[in-house]
């Protein structure tokens, strides 16, 4: 191989695609060669940066849109977006939306090749320094993280277009444009089994490590995805009603559930998950750091807000979902409720939607029609309701504010999720909320109302003797509510086959009268569900240069 100069450490992994290229594939006019980076311990180190950055954040990530806009929790407001190609019919193999093929692959192959080019360095240079021992320490725990970066990858790949091409090793261009895919079954596996492994390697945290860096994988984070894979392995879309498949993904969840004094989870206040130091919390397994900034509340803020130029807008659906304060259901056809609707409802609805008088983010918004926040004005919400999760009100864009940027970080994986997939294992494996054991001693009723009681929710306890049915229905709701616009609900709806259920999507009207106001629900659009719609197409442009990529059903 040539000795080939590069001028940034971020060229060298831009280019490491799926369908290949050399080590050090750029121009002779850059800086450095394959070995001066191989052998600079600080190089090696931004190598591993680089993979970490191939992690999505979902902060308005999909042309503007966040993914829940494509399901029944929200809505784009701007039907330019290529979000709206999800549920307006014009999503297909040459019209693609949400398409990570190429991201996602790229960090695979960065992976890949930092494991195969990596491997067994030792820094001979730097033996005698006073930091060789902390530099080797970190040194020898990033093959880990690599390796769990790259199950990460192929996990988000398989849930998007099923079955993929598997590769763990460095491919030419010739042979990554003959690979074949491998089934769904053999790289959920793999991935199994990585974290499994994983997990044996990787430290609890970081506290011991130079500097201690929060955002790194740890064991927890390796024992989070194995669970959450083995929960999709066991979901209708990828098995049948498997007891066994179901009872590996409760013992999965059960490793972190069993050992979260040690791995140092804990629910915490559902008010601390999405601020600006969200990622130190100890419920927060990974987040993905985007830095400094004030895109999203631009995006978010009401339209009227000086800045704010709306994007999502929850749906009356998602509104509906949240309990009265009892435990009760909302119900329309209750004049009290109607007339009140915001009321005594689950906390978690105010931490995460906003809703006509409220206030957010200084004055009380004004949605009703011909209020300073509502129609008809441009832009405004058309459901009733603006986003307020991960927004951030202590950010100001009025004339002289001294704060205009705020941290974001995006939780990939937190401690309730592991809680909620516990749950939903237990009742498919037993088939019964209240069943434990030996092996297993928390019921899935008992995990759900661990969620629900956190200390500024205080929900009611689900009662015990619920039915199967029942419970998996207050289950389903409870994920819904607890993870809205956390990018779950896409992938549960369908991994469950409920995308049927998610067609017509509803929002409010409200009028004022004096100083009161009206709300009638309405009907605001009704989606077309098809078959095809439970995987992403593959591009056409990947199968232009690999005709063994086949395609989805349907696509």
């Amino acid at each position: 191989m040539k000795n080939i100069k590069i001028k940034g450490l971020a060229l060298l992994l831009s280019l490491f695609t799926l369908t290949g290229c050399d080590f050090m594939d750029c121009d002779e006019s850059d800086n450095y060669t394959k070995e001066d980076v191989l052998d600079s311990y600080t190089r090696v180190k931004q190598l591993v940066t680089n993979i970490y950055g191939y992690l999505k954040a979902d902060f308005c990530s999909i042309d503007g849109a966040m993914l829940d806009a494509a399901t029944d929790d929200a809505i784009h407001i701007y039907d330019s977006s290529n979000i709206q190609r999800f549920v307006n019919g014009t999503w297909s193999a040459n019209n693609t939306v949400d398409d990570q093929w190429s991201n996602y692959y790229t960090g695979i192959r960065a992976a890949n090749l930092y494991l195969a080019e990596t491997a067994n360095l030792t820094f001979d240079d730097w033996k005698y320094s006073d930091e060789y021992e902390n530099m080797m320490k970190c040194f020898n725990n990033y093959k880990y993280e690599v390796r769990f970066l790259r199950a990460y990858f192929y996990f988000e790949l398989i849930r998007r277009y099923h079955n993929v091409p598997f590769v763990t090793e460095v491919l030419t261009q010739d042979e990554a444009n003959q690979v074949t895919p491998a089934t769904f079954e053999t790289i959920a596996q793999f991935i199994v089994d990585e974290c499994s492994d994983l997990a044996n390697y990787l430290p609890v945290d970081y506290k011991s490590f130079p500097d201690a860096e929060t955002g790194r994988v740890t064991k927890g984070t390796a024992l989070a995805l194995k669970a959450r894979m083995l929960l999709y392995m066991a979901s209708p879309l990828y098995s049948s009603d498997n007891a066994e498949n179901w009872k590996k993904a409760a013992k999965a969840a059960y490793e972190i559930i069993g050992s979260s004094s040690e791995l140092g989870y804990k629910l915490v206040k559902y008010s601390d998950l999405f601020n600006d130091t969200n990622n130190k919390v100890a419920e927060v397994i990974l987040a993905r750091a985007t830095g400094e900034n004030g895109d999203f509340e631009k995006a978010n803020f009401p339209m009227g807000v000086e800045g704010g130029s709306t994007s999502t807008c929850p749906t009356q659906n998602l509104v509906d979902a949240y309990e009265m304060t009892d435990g009760s259901a909302f119900d329309w056809s209750n004049p009290d409720m109607k007339a009140n609707p915001y009321a005594n409802r689950d906390p978690r609805m105010g931490m995460t939607i906003v809703y006509n008088n409220m206030k957010w983010p200084v004055n009380n918004v004004e949605i009703w029609e011909g209020g300073a926040n509502g129609l008809p004005i441009e832009n405004a919400t058309t459901t009733g309701y603006y986003l307020q999760k991960y927004v951030n009100n202590s950010i100001s864009f009025e004339s002289g504010s001294k704060v205009t940027a705020k941290n974001h970080n995006w939780i990939l994986f937190r401690y309730a999720e592991v809680l909620l997939n516990y749950a939903e294992a237990m009742v498919n494996a037993f088939h019964n909320p209240d069943y434990k054991d030996g092996e297993l001693p928390l019921s899935a009723r008992e995990a759900v109302n661990q969620v629900r009681a956190r200390a500024d929710v205080n929900m009611p306890e689900l009662p015990s003797g619920m039915s199967e049915a029942d419970f998996v229905k207050r289950l389903k709701n409870e994920r819904r509510v607890e993870l809205a616009f956390e990018g779950h609900r896409f992938w549960d709806v369908r991994r469950w086959k409920d995308l049927d259920e998610t067609a017509d999507i509803y929002g409010v009207k409200v009028v004022k009268n004096g100083d009161d106001f009206e709300y009638t629900k309405f009907l605001l659009e009704s989606r077309t569900i098809t078959d095809n719609l439970y995987f992403y197409p593959i591009a056409n442009t990947e199968r232009f240069k690999n005709p063994n990529l086949g395609q989805n059903p349907g696509w």
